[in-house]
């Protein structure tokens, strides 16, 4: 707790000053700072002269290229604001707003969503909720695993079930489908190829949907087919189509992000299926505001970035 000393040195403080003091810290420029404010220069010369004498520093030096910060006015910038942006929340109560919010917000999802969505997702949280830090992991097998530890957030994905106790809700659905990029390969199934030649590509996106590509399989008769990698990297699965004689399944609005590959390249199999995207959260959370209203913003960037792309194909 502090001391009298501590109180009493509080108690002739104007809190105001440190408002001020952000600001001019931040702008590194009485005229900037005055007017952000609303005082003319002369007041915010005032003001910066007490704020010297509080803090027994001169704070704001000037340089070759303007003003520049001292030592300690770096150090009370670093511990001001998250002062500033505590006292905000205490006068707002229970009232969630994104512009103060702070914390690190983890989230696991396939790669090709990742490069569709990582780029608005950033500019959104710089607009909205520029203290919050978001960590993207790569889509993993123990996803749901590491959600109900609380290691991660949430979980994105095309799961047919979600365990007990976590949470979803469905995004959107999409078209997904065998592909090969050899042009003669649905020909070759027509004309009675044995499925036991045809080497399968495993795209780890997860871990639920097996009976989706069990129904897959049996509409180009390659039940019975091998397989020969499975990976979780998109541009690892497109190199390894190369080879002959092999296939995947994968949502058409992957292509989207194949510049490389023109949409006459891919040669798709059988008859599309689809397949409902999830996100996925454990209930009993810290902040649950916060993590509500980044389900919701994530999720709508998420459903953008999908039409976006079938309408593209």
């Amino acid at each position: 707790m502090p001391s009298k000393k501590s109180f009493d040195q509080l108690k002739d403080c104007d809190l105001n000053l440190l408002i001020a003091l952000s600001v001019l810290l931040k702008e590194a420029h009485v005229t900037k700072a005055a007017k952000a404010l609303g005082l003319s220069q002369s007041a915010m010369s005032q003001v910066l002269k007490r704020l010297r004498l509080l803090f027994e520093d001169p704070l704001l030096v000037k340089g070759h290229n303007g003003m520049t910060l001292t030592n300690k006015a770096l150090s009370i910038e670093q511990e001001l604001k998250p002062l500033l942006y505590r006292a905000v929340e205490l006068l707002e109560g229970d009232e969630f707003n994104p512009k103060t919010a702070q914390g690190r917000l983890r989230f696991i999802m396939n790669d090709v969503m990742a490069q569709m969505c990582i780029t608005p997702l950033i500019l959104r949280m710089q607009e909205v909720a520029p203290h919050l830090e978001i960590e993207y992991i790569s889509q993993q097998r123990d996803a749901f695993k590491l959600l109900r530890r609380g290691q991660v957030d949430l979980v994105i994905g095309f799961y047919d079930t979600v365990p007990k106790p976590l949470c979803s809700n469905t995004i959107t659905s999409a078209s997904w489908q065998l592909v090969s990029l050899h042009q003669d390969a649905d020909k070759q199934m027509a004309n009675g190829l044995d499925s036991s030649s045809i080497k399968l590509l495993r795209y780890q996106y997860q871990e639920h949907n097996q009976i989706h590509v069990i129904n897959a399989l049996k509409k180009i008769n390659a039940e019975e087919a091998s397989y020969a990698l499975t990976s979780g990297s998109l541009s690892t699965m497109i190199q390894a189509l190369r080879t002959r004689d092999t296939a995947t399944l994968i949502p058409h609005f992957s292509t989207s992000i194949l510049p490389e590959f023109d949409a006459r390249d891919f040669n798709w199999l059988g008859d599309p299926i689809e397949l409902e995207l999830k996100v996925c959260w454990n209930e009993h959370v810290h902040n649950a505001e916060l993590h509500h209203w980044f389900r919701k913003e994530l999720a709508e960037i998420i459903a953008t970035q999908l039409k976006m792309a079938r309408n593209s194909l």
